[in-house]
C-alpha cells in the first residue's frame, strides 16, 4: 500500500502511518535552531467611528514590505532572448513589421510564376514548398490579392500551408492584418486561415488590426470567430489596444463588440471615473485653457484664433471620406468655378480668412487652391490656372505683409502653405504644371519663416536682459570689487539671516526671472503645434530662437563690465540652466528621413539648444575658473587643460574677458604666463588667417572660391584639438556673435511630407491621413451662396469621360 501525497494511507485515516515512512515536514517549517525565521511584526488596528455609515472602521498601521528576491543580473541565466521579446515595445514590433515588408518586397521581384514552379520536375518538394510558402507571405504583406488568391486556388494550392509562418514567425494573415489589407484577410479566413494565430510576440492578427486601427479588419476578424480574449505576451487582450471612446472603439460597439467604457458614452459620471480618465481630462483642459490665456497674452493674439471658443468636431467628421486619387482627376475631387467668380472665391478664403483651429477648417485655402487648380487645369485651360494661382498669391503675399505681426497668421499660413506644396508635389499633373508656383510657395515659407523669428524675438528683447543677466536667484550684497567704492550705501554690519527660510519680498518677485522667457518660448510653441506646422519647420524656429538667445547673451556678457564677474557669472549661468531644462522637457524631433530610412535623422530641440547656448556658457565657465589658474603648480598644463574644454572661444574672447574682469577682494589675477601664451595664440591665429585669405585671393583668379560663413554665424564644430580655431582663422577677428544671423533652412523633403501628411511608413495610420485629404467643407460652400449665389457649375455635370486621364 502507497502513501498519499498528504501522508495518511488510502483509507484516509492515518491507521498506516505507523508502519509507513516518517512523515515529511513541509518545505517552510523549521528543522533546526539555525533555521528560524525572524517574528514578523503586524501593525496595531485603530478605530474610528465613521458616523456618516453609521459604523466602525479599523486602520490598520502599514507595516515595511518584505524584499522581494530576484535576480539584477545581466548575466542571468533565465533572462532569455524570449523574455526579452516580450518586453518590446509596440513601436519596436511595428519597425520589424515593416522591415520585413521591406524585406518581402525587395524578394517580390525575384520571384517567379508560381504554376511554373508546381510544373518544375527538377525542384524537390520541400524546395518547391519553401518558395510557394514564401510567395504566400510576400503577397500578404504586399496586399496582392490576386496572387493570394492564385497561391490558396490553384496548382501551388497542394504545396502550401496558409498558416504557415516564415523566418520572422508570422503567418500571411497577420501580415494582411497588420498592414490594413482587408481583401487579402478575407481571402485567407476564406481559405480557412486560423485567425487566433500568434506571432512569436504572442500578438494575434487581431491585435494588430486594433493597434493600426483597421476597422474593418478588426470586425472582419471577430465575425469570423476571432477571440477578444487571447493575452499577449505582457497579459493585455486585442481590446486592450484601442483606446476608449477612440473611433474604432465606438465602430466596433455599434457593431455589438463591448470594449471598455464604450458602452456608457452617455453616462458622463461613470464613463470618466470607471476609468480613472475624468480628472486627467479636467487637468489637461484646464492646463491648455491656461496656456491659451499665457499665449494671447504673451503674443498678444485674440483668443478666438487660439480655439478658446471653438466648438469640437465630432470624431466621425472624416469617417465616411473616399480614397483620394492622385494620378488623375475624377469628378468629385475638384472644386469647379467660374473665372468672374474667382476674385469673390480668394477673399473668402486669404483675405477674409482668420486663423481656423478645427481639422476640416484649417487647411481649407490649401484645398480650395489644390482642388480648383485640379478643375483648372485637367478641364479648364492653362490661362485659368494661371490666373488662379498668381491672385491667390498676391492676396497671400498682402495677407501676410499685413499681419507680420500677427503669429497665428503667420502660422495659420505658413501651415497652408507647406500643405498645399504637399498637394502640387503629389499630383501627377500639377506637380510640372506649377512649378513656377512651387518656387514662389517657397519663397513665401521662408518669408512667413523669417517673420516668425522676427516676432519671437522681438517679444523676448523685452525681457531678455532682464530675466537673465540681471535676475538674481542668490544675492551677492555684501561683495566687495577692486576700485569700486560704496561711500554712499555703506550699510552697518548685520547678523547675516538664513535666506533658505527668508521669502522675497513683493517687489523681487514681481521682477522677470527665466520664467518669462520660458513662457515665451512656450507660448509660440503652443501656437506653432496647434496650426499643425510641419516639425521640420518648427524644430528649425526653436534652434533658430536658441541661436538668437545664445548670441544675445554671449554679447551682452562680453561687452558689459557688469557682468565679467565669477559671482555674476555664475548667477547667469544657473538662469540658463532653466532655459535648457525647458528645452529638454519640450524636445522636439523632426519628421526627417534620409535615404530611405526608418530612423529620423533630424536635429532634436535638445540638441539644438545645448549647441547654440555652448558659446555663452563657455564664456560663463571662463569667467569662473581663469582666477584660479594662480593657484596651480602648473600653469600653463592648467591653461591647456582649460582651454581643451572650452574650444569655442577664441584667444580674442579670452583676454577681452581677462582685460575687463572685475576682481572682488582678495581675488587673484591672470597669471603673466597665462595671458602670454594667450597673446602668442591669438597672433598666431592672425598670421594663419591672413596667409589663408592671401591664397584664397590668388585661387580666386583661376576658380571660385565657396562661400563661407561667418565666425559669429557658425561656430559649430572643431575637427581636433589642433584646429580649434580654424572657423575664426577663415574671417576677421570678430569678437561678438551676429544675432541676426539665419541659420540654413531647409524645407521638409518630399518624403517628409508624405509620411506626415500620410500614414506613415507602412500605411498604419489612417486616421491622420485622412485629415489630409483634400475636401471643400460645408462652411465654405455656405459663405460662398451667401456672397453671391455660388458657381453655377456643378461637379455632377461633368462625366467621366471628360477626364483627361
Amino acid at each position: 500500500m502507497m502513501d498519499s501525497p498528504d501522508g495518511f494511507g488510502e483509507d484516509g485515516n492515518g491507521v498506516n502511518d505507523k508502519i509507513g515512512r516518517p512523515r515529511q515536514l513541509p518545505a517552510d517549517l523549521p528543522k533546526s535552531l539555525d533555521d528560524r525565521q525572524p517574528v514578523r511584526s503586524y501593525g496595531g488596528e485603530t478605530e474610528m467611528y465613521d458616523a456618516w455609515q453609521g459604523q466602525s472602521q479599523f486602520l490598520t498601521t502599514p507595516v515595511p514590505a518584505q524584499p522581494l528576491a530576484f535576480n539584477l543580473s545581466l548575466d542571468d541565466p533565465s533572462y532569455d532572448e524570449e523574455t526579452t521579446q516580450r518586453i518590446e515595445g509596440s513601436d519596436t514590433r511595428l519597425m520589424e513589421m515593416l522591415a520585413a515588408q521591406a524585406a518581402h518586397r525587395e524578394d517580390e521581384a525575384a520571384a517567379g510564376d508560381d504554376d511554373a514552379i508546381v510544373a518544375d520536375t527538377k525542384l524537390p518538394e520541400n524546395e518547391k514548398k519553401a518558395i510557394l510558402q514564401k510567395s504566400l507571405h510576400m503577397a500578404a504583406s504586399n496586399g496582392d490579392v490576386e496572387r493570394v488568391s492564385r497561391v490558396l486556388q490553384g496548382k501551388a494550392k497542394a504545396f502550401i500551408d496558409v498558416n504557415g509562418a516564415d523566418e520572422e514567425g508570422r503567418a500571411p494573415i497577420v501580415y494582411a492584418s497588420c498592414f490594413g489589407h482587408e481583401d487579402v484577410v478575407l481571402a485567407l479566413v476564406q481559405a480557412g486561415a486560423d485567425v487566433d494565430i500568434r506571432d512569436r510576440n504572442q500578438w494575434t492578427a487581431l491585435m494588430w488590426a486594433m493597434t493600426n486601427r483597421h476597422r474593418n479588419i478588426a470586425k472582419m476578424l471577430l465575425d469570423h470567430g476571432a477571440s477578444p480574449t487571447v493575452k499577449s505576451s505582457l497579459g493585455r487582450t486585442a481590446f486592450d489596444f484601442p483606446a476608449p471612446n477612440s473611433e474604432i472603439s465606438d465602430f466596433l460597439h455599434q457593431n455589438g463588440y463591448h470594449i471598455g467604457d464604450v458602452g456608457v458614452d452617455d453616462d458622463f459620471y461613470d464613463s470618466g471615473f470607471s476609468q480613472d480618465k475624468f480628472e486627467q481630462e479636467m487637468e489637461e483642459n484646464e492646463m491648455r485653457r491656461r496656456m491659451m490665456m499665457e499665449s494671447s497674452m504673451n503674443l498678444e493674439v485674440d483668443l478666438s484664433s487660439l480655439g478658446m471658443d471653438e466648438r469640437p468636431e465630432s470624431p466621425d467628421e472624416f469617417e465616411e471620406q473616399q480614397d483620394f486619387v492622385w494620378d488623375r482627376c475624377l469628378n468629385d475631387q475638384m472644386f469647379v468655378f467660374q473665372e468672374s467668380e474667382l476674385g469673390r472665391i480668394l477673399d473668402i478664403i486669404i483675405t477674409d480668412m482668420t486663423p481656423q483651429r478645427t481639422p476640416s477648417q484649417k487647411p481649407v485655402p490649401a484645398n480650395i487652391l489644390f482642388l480648383g487648380a485640379r478643375y483648372a487645369h485637367y478641364h479648364a485651360s492653362p490661362d485659368l490656372l494661371a490666373t488662379l494661382l498668381v491672385s491667390a498669391m498676391d492676396k497671400i503675399n498682402a495677407k501676410v505683409e499685413n499681419h507680420q505681426w500677427d503669429m497665428t497668421v503667420l502660422a495659420f499660413w505658413i501651415s497652408n502653405a507647406t500643405l498645399l506644396l504637399h498637394y502640387l508635389k503629389k499630383d501627377a499633373g500639377l506637380v510640372e504644371a506649377t512649378t513656377e508656383f512651387q518656387v514662389q510657395l517657397v519663397e513665401l515659407i521662408n518669408e512667413i519663416f523669417i517673420l516668425i523669428i522676427r516676432d519671437a524675438e522681438r517679444r523676448m528683447d523685452r525681457v531678455l536682459d532682464a530675466a537673465i543677466l540681471a535676475h538674481e536667484t542668490i544675492p551677492f550684497d555684501d561683495l566687495e570689487f577692486v576700485g569700486e567704492w560704496k561711500i554712499f550705501n555703506k550699510k552697518k554690519p548685520q547678523t547675516p539671516e538664513p535666506m533658505s527660510y527668508k521669502p522675497q519680498p513683493p517687489n523681487r518677485r514681481t521682477q522677470p526671472s527665466p520664467r518669462n522667457v520660458t513662457s515665451l518660448l512656450s507660448s509660440t510653441l503652443f501656437v506653432l503645434d496647434l496650426y499643425d506646422i510641419h516639425s521640420v519647420i518648427t524644430a528649425q524656429i526653436l534652434a533658430q530662437l536658441f541661436y538668437w538667445i545664445g548670441a544675445e547673451l554671449f554679447n551682452h556678457v562680453l561687452s558689459t563690465r557688469t557682468y565679467l564677474a565669477r559671482t555674476k557669472a555664475m548667477q547667469i549661468r544657473m538662469n540658463i540652466s532653466v532655459l535648457e531644462d525647458w528645452a529638454k522637457s519640450n524636445n522636439r524631433v523632426p519628421e526627417h528621413y534620409e535615404n530611405g530610412s526608418l530612423a529620423t535623422s533630424g536635429e532634436p530641440t535638445w540638441d539644438a539648444a545645448r549647441k547654440h547656448f555652448t558659446p555663452v556658457i563657455q564664456l560663463l565657465q571662463w569667467l569662473q575658473c581663469f582666477s584660479s589658474l594662480g593657484e596651480k603648480q602648473d600653469v600653463a598644463a592648467s591653461l591647456e587643460d582649460t582651454l581643451s574644454q572650452i574650444p569655442k572661444l577664441g584667444p580674442q574672447h579670452l583676454l577681452y574677458a581677462v582685460s575687463h574682469y572685475r576682481y572682488e577682494k582678495g581675488e587673484k589675477s591672470l597669471p603673466k604666463e597665462a595671458r602670454r601664451h594667450l597673446t602668442n595664440l591669438q597672433s598666431d591665429m592672425k598670421r594663419r588667417a591672413q596667409q589663408i585669405r592671401q591664397s584664397r585671393n590668388r585661387g580666386s583668379t583661376t576658380a571660385d572660391s565657396e562661400p563661407r560663413s561667418s565666425v559669429s554665424a557658425d561656430q559649430d564644430e572643431v575637427s581636433n584639438g589642433a584646429g580649434r580655431h580654424q572657423e575664426e582663422e577663415l574671417v576677421s577677428d570678430s569678437l561678438l556673435m551676429d544675432p541676426a544671423h539665419m541659420l540654413q533652412f531647409s524645407l521638409p523633403t518630399t518624403v517628409d511630407m508624405r509620411i506626415t501628411y500620410g500614414a506613415g511608413y507602412g500605411g498604419t495610420n489612417r486616421e491622420r491621413e485622412k485629415k489630409y485629404i483634400p475636401t471643400v467643407p460645408p462652411e465654405f460652400l455656405a459663405k460662398l451662396d451667401l456672397n453671391g449665389g455660388g458657381s453655377s457649375i456643378k461637379a455632377q455635370d461633368w462625366d467621366n469621360g471628360n477626364d483627361d486621364d
